[in-house]
């Protein structure tokens, strides 16, 4: 293994990385915003679908 190959490995694996905790983030955030109200299980899928596809998923854009 080449230090190039290594570098671009571990690149890839520290975006991976952030793009897996703003996804967790996303998913946590409106749970943080109210407490009280209850969010159907298909309301919930909806809403994620429409928020990740509003999302810039490359890391040099964020």
């Amino acid at each position: 293994m080449t230090g190039w190959t290594l570098f671009f490995t571990l690149l890839g694996a520290a975006i991976l990385t952030a793009q897996l905790f703003r996804f967790i983030d996303l998913i946590e955030r409106p749970a943080r915003r109210s407490r009280k109200a209850v969010c159907l299980p298909a309301a919930w899928n909806v809403r994620l679908w429409a928020s990740l596809s509003k999302k810039t998923w490359m890391s040099w854009r964020s």
